[in-house]
C-alpha cells in the first residue's frame, strides 16, 4: 500500500529546513508508524496567506492543497506564530481532513532538524492511526519530552475550528519565550549585515576620524566601566530606534491584526535589530582595535594624557570601545541610505505583506489568462456558428 504525504513549508527557513529532512522523512516513517507502507513524500513551497491569529484561513488553504495535489496526508510547515489563550501552539491537527499545521518558531532559536522530522513524523503517525484508542496520548508524550521546561498538553480547539486536536505549552512564560526565539532566529539577522555596508563605511571612517583628537584619549582613561556599558547601550539603542522609524518597521493597528500578534511582531523586530546591531558593533569593535594598535605607537597615551603606560593594553581597549560607541551613532545615520527593501526583510510583517503580494499577481495572471482562454474559445464559436 502507498500513501503520499504532502509537506508545505512556507518559504525561506522552513523551506531550507524541510528539504534538509525531507529524505530521512520516509525512514522515520517507516520505523515508528508502518513498515508496510511505502511512503512517498512531496515537498510543495506553498505562500500561504492569512494572519496567524486565523487558523481555519490556513488550515483551509492547507487542505485545498491536499486536495489539488491528490496527497494523503498534507503537513504545513509555518513560520507564523501562534498562540491558544495565550500559550504558544505547537501544531494544530485535523483528523477529519488528514491536514495538521506545526508551527516552527514554538521550537524556539536552533530549532534541531531532528526535532522537526520527528514532529512531522509524530503528527503523520496521528493522521494515520487516529482511530486507535490513547495514540492521542502517544503522540502527546513524544512530543513533551522534545521541549524542555514546559510541558506539552493537547487541548480542545474552539467549535467553530476546523481543527480538532492542538498541542500547546502548557507555561505561558516558556512559550513566549519559545516563539520570540524562534521568530528571531527565523529573521535570520545575520543575513541582514551585509546590507549595513554604508553604516559601517561612514562609522568606520568616523571613528578614524574621532580618535585622531586627545579628548577621546582622556576620555577613555577617565570612564569607569558602567559608563562604557551605558554608552555603548545608549549607541546600540539609537542605532535601533532610528532604522525603525527611518524604514517604518513598526507595526501599526490594523483591521487585521489583534494587539496580541502586532505586539509580538514589533518585539522581534527590536530583538532583531539588536542582534544585527551587536554585531556590527564588535565588528567595528575589532577593527578600531587593530587600527588604534598598528598606527598608535606604545607609550603615547603617556605623552598625550601624562599618566604612566603600564596598563597600555587596557587603554587600546577603552579607546576602540569608546570609539566604537560613538561611531556607531554617527553610522546610523547611514543606515537610512541603505536598500529599504533588504532593511525590511528582516521583519515578519514585510515577508508576510510581500506573500499577499505574491497571491494577488499569481490571481491576477490567471485571471488574465482565463479571461484570454475564453476570448479564444468565444471566437472559435462565433467561427462554427458562422
Amino acid at each position: 500500500m502507498k500513501k503520499k504525504v504532502g509537506l508545505i513549508p512556507s518559504p525561506d527557513l522552513p523551506a531550507k529546513i524541510i528539504n534538509q529532512v525531507a529524505d530521512q522523512l520516509k525512514t522515520s516513517l517507516e520505523n515508528q508508524v508502518s513498515s508496510q507502507i511505502d511512503w512517498d513524500i512531496e515537498v510543495k513551497v506553498g505562500i500561504f496567506v492569512g494572519a496567524a491569529e486565523y487558523v481555519n484561513e490556513i488550515m483551509n488553504q492547507v487542505i485545498e492543497f491536499k486536495e489539488t495535489h491528490g496527497w494523503d496526508y498534507a503537513i504545513s510547515i509555518t513560520d507564523l506564530p501562534s498562540f491558544s489563550e495565550e500559550k504558544a501552539v505547537i501544531a494544530d491537527v485535523s483528523t477529519t481532513h488528514h491536514v495538521g499545521i506545526i508551527s516552527l518558531p514554538s521550537f524556539g532559536a536552533f530549532p534541531l532538524k531532528k526535532r522537526i522530522s520527528k514532529a512531522i513524523t509524530h503528527i503523520t503517525e496521528l493522521l494515520y492511526k487516529h482511530n486507535e484508542d490513547d495514540i492521542e496520548k502517544e503522540v502527546t508524550t513524544r512530543i513533551d519530552w522534545r521541549f524542555l521546561f514546559s510541558k506539552v498538553m493537547r487541548v480542545e480547539p474552539e467549535e467553530d475550528a476546523e481543527t480538532d486536536i492542538r498541542f500547546v505549552l502548557n507555561s505561558k512564560i516558556i512559550g513566549w519565550l519559545r516563539i520570540l526565539s524562534g521568530m528571531v532566529f527565523a529573521n535570520r539577522p545575520w543575513r541582514a549585515i551585509g546590507a549595513l555596508k554604508k553604516m559601517l563605511t561612514l562609522a568606520f571612517a568616523t571613528g578614524i576620524y574621532i580618535s585622531i583628537f586627545s579628548t577621546p584619549w582622556q576620555l577613555s582613561v577617565s570612564y569607569t566601566p558602567k559608563r562604557f556599558i551605558a554608552l555603548m547601550i545608549l549607541s546600540m539603542l539609537g542605532m535601533v530606534v532610528w532604522i525603525i522609524f527611518a524604514h517604518h518597521l513598526w507595526e501599526k493597528p490594523t483591521s487585521k491584526s489583534q494587539s496580541q500578534y502586532r505586539r509580538l511582531y514589533n518585539v522581534t523586530t527590536v530583538i532583531t535589530l539588536f542582534v544585527i546591531t551587536f554585531i556590527n558593533y564588535l565588528v567595528l569593535f575589532i577593527l578600531f582595535l587593530l587600527s588604534i594598535s598598528l598606527f598608535v605607537p606604545e607609550g603615547i597615551f603617556d605623552e598625550v594624557i601624562n599618566e604612566g603606560a603600564d596598563e597600555s593594553i587596557e587603554n587600546y581597549l577603552r579607546l576602540a570601545w569608546l570609539t566604537t560607541s560613538l561611531s556607531i551613532l554617527v553610522g546610523a545615520v547611514g543606515a537610512t541610505v541603505e536598500k529599504e527593501e533588504k532593511i525590511r526583510e528582516v521583519t515578519y510583517s514585510y515577508r508576510q505583506r510581500n506573500r499577499y503580494y505574491e497571491i494577488e499577481k499569481q490571481d491576477e495572471r490567471d485571471e488574465d489568462a482565463k479571461t484570454s482562454y475564453d476570448g479564444v474559445q468565444q471566437s472559435h464559436k462565433e467561427q462554427d456558428e458562422s
